[in-house]
């Protein structure tokens, strides 16, 4: 529920309908007052975020943080863990379960960095987005075998949906050993989050961040780029999502 809070159209929406719910009724100046600078600010929220150079600047401000992962950084890992990303379930068109695009990248990319590296085995995470549903982790172990990885080198984490309980739920599947070497895959805004959280989590082990997915693009001064649209919405929602579960985080877990 918190989660599903944690977004810019969530608050947009509520200053819209409270702007409308304090212009109903009698005619009061301090109501009508309220009323119309709640309307202002989610106008203005809207317009702010749907602009790339926000937008930019959000994403801009996690995925700094990580340059991609060199060739050299992935030799003599032990285990490749990727984290999911959602997918949409099977149903009235689609035929069959699939990862969502964010998902995709992180498998993909893990995947070859499983293969690059030369790690003992790769670990997929991801619970069901539904009781009856396949597990997420499941969909992307079919995908990495029919990529060629062995069966016997895959790892599935199938109770997790949230950062948190990847890591959790992992730590207890993972063969035992002192000082690994994990090398670990997420979205680049996700991995500051990520990072935090496999550290506590695994505090024995060495924890290589392999950063994919990047959402930030240098920015282009042109007449469209300031022009709201629904991509740049995204990528605000995308960072400021981010930077409200690491606050949340640091408050739950320390």
């Amino acid at each position: 529920m918190l989660k599903s809070l944690a977004t810019p159209v969530i608050w947009i929406l509520v200053l819209l309908v409270l702007g409308l719910v304090l212009s109903r009724g009698r005619e009061r100046t301090g109501r009508r007052r309220a009323s119309w600078w709640a309307v202002l600010m989610g106008t203005l929220m809207l317009a702010a975020l749907g602009l790339r150079p926000v937008g930019d600047l959000l994403a801009y401000s996690l995925e700094s943080r990580y340059h991609p992962a060199s060739q050299e950084s992935l030799q003599g890992v032990d285990f490749v863990v990727v984290l999911g990303g959602g997918m949409y379930l099977s149903g009235g068109l689609r035929t069959e379960n699939e990862l969502q695009g964010r998902a995709y990248s992180r498998w993909y990319h893990g995947v070859q960095a499983f293969k690059d590296g030369g790690a003992e085995l790769i670990a997929f995470c991801g619970g069901r987005p539904r009781e009856n549903s396949e597990s997420e982790a499941n969909v992307m172990k079919a995908m990495a075998v029919g990529m060629g990885v062995a069966e016997g080198k895959i790892l599935v984490e199938t109770r997790s949906r949230t950062t948190q309980e990847n890591a959790a739920c992992l730590a207890d599947l993972l063969p035992a050993g002192k000082a690994r070497r994990i090398g670990l895959v997420t979205s680049a805004a996700h991995m500051l989050r990520a990072e935090k959280i496999f550290r506590k989590q695994l505090p024995g082990d060495t924890i290589i961040p392999v950063p994919v997915d990047y959402i930030y693009d240098p920015m282009v001064w042109e007449l469209k780029s300031f022009i709201p649209s629904v991509w740049a919405l995204e990528e605000s929602t995308v960072a400021l999502h981010e930077w409200l579960g690491i606050i949340w985080y640091a408050l739950r877990y320390g």
